[in-house]
């Protein structure tokens, strides 16, 4: 399937900008694990209702090769373990910490590991261990994905730091901060992988984190800059960009993609021996009161982020985990956020265009739009026929869930929420 960078949109720009950098947000007196929390093997709890944990100890685990394990974000004392309601209004299996006692790794200078002696296989097993996550719109456990490209020709590793979708800018303040660490995951992940190929991508938003990796960066590494336009990091316009015309199409020229907070991840992991039970996020929207970045203790709830922000000034159109675009909307603020996300948008009607829906026109829009050449009206209209099967031979399996369809519609109909519906039939 080919794409082009003549589809998609340029960017919306934000309706208040986020400070600069980050700090630690307070933490959480209770923390709310769900066992759902990347695609893959189900868990099951380790511990149970009146266990003391340790900060970083394992928590849940599950058989098989997608499992990822889920270590306490704090000390404490168990107190429930069952099912809990998500942001989104799904149901997970959850563990519940009261925090007590002392922490293991917070104020304390950690001994570092001298990773270059590892083989590629112990270090995935690090990575695996470290319950690492890759961030973005998948949450797939990372030591799976790298699987894919170990064995045979090395694959094209690639650092994907551009941020094309409004508020999506946590990566980039890590970056800045931490360019160095950055950097020697992403050393370890090519390790992992056996390839000495490396590219780094960057738009224009971040220039800034760019100049920060290039301080640090080896020569062999290139760097591509993306047009300003969303989405740009889809992973067959991630292909276009990085290799020869002659390699785009073949499925046996590889290449993987990770973000920087997920190769930070790795970084902590494995040099430090950090499970990743911390993340940098953008809590922004016209709505709150201080539009900033802060690392949390995954297992912090919604409503805690936001009252760390100085709360609302208004109450939000809407509340968003994620992107504007791509995210999902809150329902439960007094739920946790995954591994994955990396923003909390309070929304105003100015930046969502908040309008009654109206029938199809017919104007082809949504079509122009779409990076990958599917027509999502015709999708919609077979979901609400409850001719499901057809949907999905019309381009529901091509469908990246971009949000552009949902957002050209001058009718205002919530397009890509209509095609996810597939999967539940």
């Amino acid at each position: 399937m080919s794409l082009s960078y003549a589809s998609g949109i340029r960017p919306l720009r934000e309706q208040k900008k986020l400070e600069r950098g980050f700090w630690n947000a307070a933490v959480p007196s209770t923390c709310i694990v769900p066992l759902q929390q990347h695609v893959g093997s189900k868990l099951a709890p380790l511990v149970q209702q009146g266990d003391v944990v340790r900060e970083g100890m394992i928590i849940a685990d599950g058989p098989g090769r997608f499992a990822v394990p889920l270590h306490a974000p704090i000390p404490g004392r168990v107190s429930t373990v069952g099912t809990t309601r998500l942001f989104d209004n799904t149901t997970s299996l959850a563990i519940m910490i009261e925090l007590a006692g002392e922490f293991d790794r917070l104020g304390k200078e950690p001994e570092r590991l001298d990773w270059s002696t590892r083989n590629p296989d112990e270090l995935r097993e690090m990575v695996r261990r470290g319950g690492v996550v890759a961030t973005g719109r998948a949450p797939l456990p990372l030591h799976s994905y790298l699987r894919r490209g170990q064995g045979g020709v090395p694959p094209l590793l690639v650092l994907d730091l551009a941020e094309t979708e409004p508020y999506l800018t946590a990566d980039t303040e890590l970056t800045s901060t931490y360019p160095d660490a950055v950097l020697e995951g992403l050393r370890i992940i090519a390790r992992i992988l056996s390839t000495t190929e490396t590219r780094v991508l960057y738009s224009p938003g971040n220039r800034s984190a760019l100049t920060a990796l290039r301080r640090g960066m080896d020569r062999t590494v290139r760097i591509h800059r993306v047009p300003h336009r969303y989405p740009a990091n889809l992973e067959q316009r991630i292909r276009r960009v990085v290799l020869p015309t002659r390699e785009r199409d073949d499925p046996a020229r590889r290449v993987i993609t990770v973000r920087p907070s997920t190769a930070h991840a790795v970084y902590e992991a494995v040099v430090l021996g950090k499970p990743q039970i911390e993340q940098v996020i953008a809590v922004g929207g016209g709505a709150v009161a201080r539009p900033a970045h802060i690392r949390i203790r995954l297992g912090t709830s919604v409503a805690d982020v936001i009252s760390e922000c100085g709360g609302l000034l208004a109450n939000p159109a809407r509340l968003v985990a994620g992107g504007p675009l791509t995210g999902s909307e809150v329902f439960n603020v007094h739920a946790p956020l995954p591994k994955h996300v990396t923003a909390v948008l309070a929304l105003t009607e100015s930046e969502i265009g908040t309008a009654p829906e109206h029938p199809c026109i017919r104007c082809g829009a949504c079509v122009r739009a779409c990076p990958v050449g599917i027509n999502p009206v015709l999708i919609h209209d077979l979901v609400a026929a409850g001719r499901a099967g057809e949907a999905r031979r019309a381009g529901r399996s091509d469908c990246v869930e971009c949000g552009l369809c949902s957002h050209v519609c001058p009718s205002r109909i919530p397009l890509v929420e209509r095609i996810r519906e597939v999967d539940g039939e």
